[in-house]
């Protein structure tokens, strides 16, 4: 499943990249050198924590995921092209950086407010690029 996805780019590479394994997603965050913490995405225009401008901020890739906060199956498509039903998510990817994500699958059942994710890419039509995409962390085939 996962070389297939190597040659892809990613439909928003400011966000997120191919992991290593071929499969996973690393999202990419400013580290503030005055405060420490990091900023998502790694492109805004000042630290959301402090104010300082990130002139001089590092570039941090980290293993994407995080802790579902909720989420709702969206039965209406909000977007033309766009395929329902779908789930999307409030989720915690950092502490205090809470972003929208789109779950794979359209079955909640399987999903619980609390539970820990797995960001993985998902090769789109047209085959040039990929999304981001969360599953279950304990669930999630490789």
């Amino acid at each position: 499943m996962t070389n297939e996805l190597r040659g892809l780019q990613p439909q928003h590479p400011t966000l997120y990249q191919l992991a290593p394994d071929g499969a996973s997603l690393e999202f990419l965050f400013a580290q503030c050198p005055a405060c420490g913490k990091l900023v998502f995405p790694a492109n805004v225009p000042g630290c959301s924590h402090c104010g300082d401008p990130l002139s001089n901020a590092g570039k941090v890739a980290r293993p994407g995921g995080g802790k579902l906060l909720e989420f709702v199956t969206l039965h209406v498509p909000l977007l033309p092209g766009m395929e329902v039903p779908r789930i999307a998510a409030d989720i915690l990817i950092e502490d205090g950086i809470i972003e929208e994500g789109v779950m794979a699958g359209s079955d909640e059942s399987c999903l619980q407010v609390g539970m820990a994710l797995r960001a993985v890419a998902v090769a789109l039509p047209g085959g040039e690029t990929f999304a981001c995409r969360f599953v279950p962390a304990e669930g999630a085939a490789r």
